[in-house]
């Protein structure tokens, strides 16, 4: 059954799921010594981000490595293997009135090293940051079996090589995640949100140079289909009060807005179910990044290619969201087109990472962005460090490495 662990579309040839940590650690000192290529996954909910590997032989399973080792509520922190599922890590933190903010399609199946491994967020990076910023220590297994550990068990931890912060984002390409200690968050008391509907992009721009002119904390600021916006807060019953009043004051005197509505929670709960769909749906998935400074609503999209889901942006964040089918036209030149409009409009400053690419494009486009040589290098010297073999989920992330 190798098929539903295809790797960006390479099936491999084995898939092994290791109920231990060592037993983890044997298996991949055996693929090691056989010079076979590996990767690992844990809930298989991002395995069509990234290019094609160049080889895989054999794929390793982290989902049995599923136990919680240490939770420290006073410490508003927590240590647990990289196979538990965000939905079981909510049920053990909810006990606490504890939560791990980090955002994601399916939290029944994303395990907590898939989301160091891809470097997860969602729409409340805008209050508490990527899973980077709160992931306090990692244990590994290296490409060669050795293990190894870095971080601590504390928040306030900076002595030596930040290996925890190197491995979110690597997909796997350096070794694989098999336990993480991470800071978590207390349950708000309140958390109210509120759309906003304009005509056009120019309504939401001005809008969320309001938010940012008055000084409004909102978790997060969401813009669906380009003329939604929602805003949500989270905090004390009477703070999240006092900034609702204050924000819908000053957006809808200031920015034209259309009309504004409180969401209830199940109409709240619909529109993060976009925001899912949008990360999950679709023979195309591409995440366009430029600078907050630019009309991220606005960057971009596939002219001849139908959306399967509400496009979606963070403008606070300059990040955009797109979800859409195949189409007939010659595959590649949709990513391509795409882009070049996005480098157009903001002057070489933006980016397209391809999150899932149909079949029939892969061998003609990157899924990543080119980066600066001098950046570039110093990632392929880690690779070279980490992996000299090139046997770990080799070629899948940027520039082949």
């Amino acid at each position: 059954m190798t098929g539903s662990f295809a790797v960006a579309g390479v099936t491999p040839r084995d898939v092994v799921t290791p109920a231990t940590i060592d037993e983890l650690a044997e298996i991949v000192r055996g693929l090691h010594a056989d010079r076979k290529a590996f990767a690992f996954i844990g809930g298989g909910t991002e395995l069509e981000l990234g290019n094609a590997p160049r080889a895989l032989d054999t794929v390793v399973r982290t989902s049995a490595l599923d136990r919680v080792i240490e939770y420290a509520p006073e410490d508003q922190t927590i240590t647990l293997e990289a196979g538990v599922t965000l939905a079981e890590l909510d049920r053990v933190l909810g006990a606490h009135g504890q939560m791990l903010p980090i955002d994601v399609a399916d939290r029944d199946q994303a395990t907590v090293g898939g989301i160091i491994a891809t470097g997860a967020y969602g729409r409340r990076r805008l209050r508490y940051g990527t899973v980077k910023d709160l992931i306090v220590g990692v244990g590994i297994v290296r490409p060669d079996g050795v293990r190894a550990r870095g971080g601590g068990k504390v928040v306030k931890n900076v002595a030596g090589f930040d290996l925890p912060k190197l491995m979110v984002g690597a997909l796997g390409t350096l070794g694989a995640i098999v336990t993480a200690t991470l800071r978590v968050y207390p349950v708000p008391a309140s958390v109210r949100a509120v759309v906003l509907h304009f005509d056009g992009a120019a309504g939401v721009a001005s809008a969320v140079a309001v938010l940012v002119e008055q000084r409004f904390e909102p978790e997060s600021v969401v813009v669906y289909n380009y003329g939604a916006l929602v805003v949500t807060f989270a905090g004390t019953a009477g703070g999240v009060d006092a900034q609702i009043a204050a924000m819908l004051g000053a957006v809808a005197a200031a920015s034209g807005c259309v009309n504004a509505a409180e969401l209830s929670d199940l109409e709240r709960e619909s529109y993060e179910q976009r925001e899912r769909a949008v990360r999950r749906d679709g023979d195309w998935r591409v995440r366009i990044v430029a600078p907050p400074a630019y009309p991220v609503t606005t960057l971009g999209s596939f002219a001849a290619s139908p959306p399967l889901a509400v496009p979606v942006a963070y403008p606070l964040l300059g990040i955009a969201l797109h979800a859409h089918a195949a189409a007939d036209a010659p595959p590649e030149r949709h990513l391509t087109d795409l882009r070049d409009n996005v480098s157009a409009q903001t002057r070489g400053t933006g980016a397209v990472i391809a999150h899932a690419i149909p079949a029939v494009a892969r061998p003609h486009v990157d899924a990543w962005p080119k980066l600066p040589p001098a950046q570039f290098a110093t990632m392929r010297a880690m690779k070279n460090n980490f992996d000299p073999h090139g046997l770990c989920n080799p070629g899948r992330f940027i520039g082949g490495l």
